[in-house]
């Protein structure tokens, strides 16, 4: 506990690469609750990074609470959708996951490149693309070429066009929550009127639909759907705040 005292000391004055790195250093000598709590004061510092998730969700996981695991894994492969490291991880957290559910559906296939690049990507692309696309007619009167460039410009504007589209469908289909109770009953309305539908184990991923007040609207892959506590899952959102340490290792 003092150790963990300490950690949590120095963070408030530490930088994010460094207690990213102390993160590391407290993993590989077994401490895993101390690393949970440089990891999670490094996204608190602003290092809302893949790596920083990566490792978090491998300190949690040894702690024995794969649900916040399986949440901070999926905002880094949100983040990395290309890193091997975190799918293999979150593949197996998924399989141990009692509910045995099919993650959340990414972007329609249609936007098959968001496979590739996370929302943040293809969202800078757009706008690359976009001033790409508006910058053409300056060009066209500094150029000493006398070819027209219409046509890039509209192949700019388009790609601009496409890789918005494809972002917000990225950030629509991607809201998602994790379960972190060991079981959470999902009833069909608020309040005492609502009847209980079924039941969701920790780590098991659904889509989010709306939230009221502190309940989520959450769907499963077959369309079942119903309320459940918010404070009994853990958003999948990279950019929402991670709980500290000591309440996302808590029994």
């Amino acid at each position: 506990m003092l150790g963990l005292l300490a950690v949590l000391t120095v963070a408030t004055a530490a930088s994010p690469d460094a207690l990213y790195a102390s993160g590391l250093d407290h993993a590989r000598a077994g401490q895993h609750d101390e690393a949970t709590a440089a990891f999670v004061q490094a996204l608190d510092a602003g290092g809302r990074d893949p790596a920083v998730y990566h490792g978090l969700g491998n300190a949690l996981w040894r702690l024995g609470a794969p649900g916040p695991a399986t949440a901070a894994w999926r905002r880094g492969l949100r983040l990395a959708p290309r890193d091997g490291d975190i799918a293999a991880n979150l593949d197996r957290a998924r399989r141990a996951s009692r509910d045995n559910l099919e993650p959340p559906a990414p972007a329609a296939d249609l936007f098959f490149w968001q496979g590739m690049l996370s929302p943040r990507d293809s969202g800078v692309l757009a706008s690359v693309f976009l001033m790409l696309a508006l910058a053409a007619p300056l060009l066209r009167r500094l150029r000493s070429a006398q070819r027209p460039i219409g046509l890039e410009s509209g192949v700019a504007l388009v790609l601009a066009v496409l890789l918005a589209v494809s972002t917000r469908a990225a950030l629509v289909t991607e809201a998602s929550v994790v379960v972190v109770a060991d079981e959470v009953s999902v009833r069909s309305a608020l309040g005492p009127d609502g009847v209980e539908l079924f039941v969701l184990h920790e780590g098991a991923e659904v889509r989010l639909l709306e939230t009221h007040r502190d309940h989520h609207l959450v769907t499963l892959p077959d369309h079942r759907k119903g309320w459940v506590p918010a404070d009994a899952t853990l958003s999948t959102n990279p950019s929402a705040p991670f709980p500290p340490a000591g309440l996302v290792t808590a029994p």
